[in-house]
């Protein structure tokens, strides 16, 4: 708000509502992901502006859909460089929407700063993008169910088992090593997983009963499980069939 003082009075005055909208209307699902990463559904004419604020210098477009015209123009106008990951793995009319090459080529840009600020597009801003920061949440150690937590968070009302299952069965080891170049907060919270390791390490040794139990606890219920998230661990022996 800008105020003026006149000599009647103080007056107050609003900013127009063009300038207001333009301002306070990001793309439906957006959200930042980490720094200078960021989510959100196909952006409308009215969320340019807020895009602007970001200082784009990609967007990935995980969908098999293209954005509409004018945002692609607009893109282009930015100097955004936009990759169509979503049309460029899908070779065949059987390959799924969601598969092991689309999320390497989209984590490769990921942690890759040199492409930062980066934006993941889908047409709905939900299940594409939603399993890509669910991989990536793997890959940074976080919990399962953390990870399928944020998932829903942007699912809801409508989330995918299919999506939360190729979350749970991703395979980290399989991730395109980070480029010369990764993002600060990855090298960072790599630094903190291996000294999280380190002092694993230098703990008294237990039996290999509690060893195992320890490690299920960590991988299911770690310290970025969301709260009210419960698990049951059932030990083999205990199922009767």
């Amino acid at each position: 708000l800008i105020f003026t003082v006149a000599a009647a009075g103080v007056a107050m005055h609003k900013p127009s509502a063009s300038l207001a909208d333009a301002l306070l209307c990001p793309p439906p699902k957006f959200g930042q992901v980490e720094p200078s990463v960021f989510r959100a559904a196909f952006p409308r004419s009215e969320s340019l502006a807020h895009l602007r604020l970001l200082g784009l210098r990609t967007a990935l477009n995980l969908s098999r859909e293209l954005p509409a015209q004018d945002v692609l123009a607009w893109f282009e106008a930015q100097g955004v460089r936009v990759a169509h990951l979503g049309i460029a793995v899908w070779t065949h009319p059987s390959v799924a929407p969601i598969s092991a090459e689309l999320v390497n080529a989209a984590l490769s840009a990921v942690l890759d700063r040199e492409q930062h600020p980066l934006l993941l597009l889908s047409a709905s801003g939900t299940h594409e993008v939603g399993t890509i920061v669910g991989c990536l949440r793997r890959l940074q150690q976080w919990s399962l169910s953390g990870a399928i937590d944020e998932y829903r968070s942007f699912a809801a009302p409508t989330p995918r088992l299919s999506c939360e299952q190729f979350i749970e069965t991703w395979d980290p080891d399989l991730a395109p090593p980070p480029r010369a170049h990764p993002p600060p907060w990855f090298e960072s919270q790599h630094a903190l997983l291996e000294s999280d390791a380190e002092a694993w390490r230098r703990m008294p040794c237990c039996d290999a009963e509690e060893a195992a139990r320890l490690r299920e606890y960590f991988r299911v219920s770690g310290a970025l499980c969301s709260p009210g998230v419960a698990t049951t661990l059932v030990a083999e022996d205990a199922v009767a069939d």
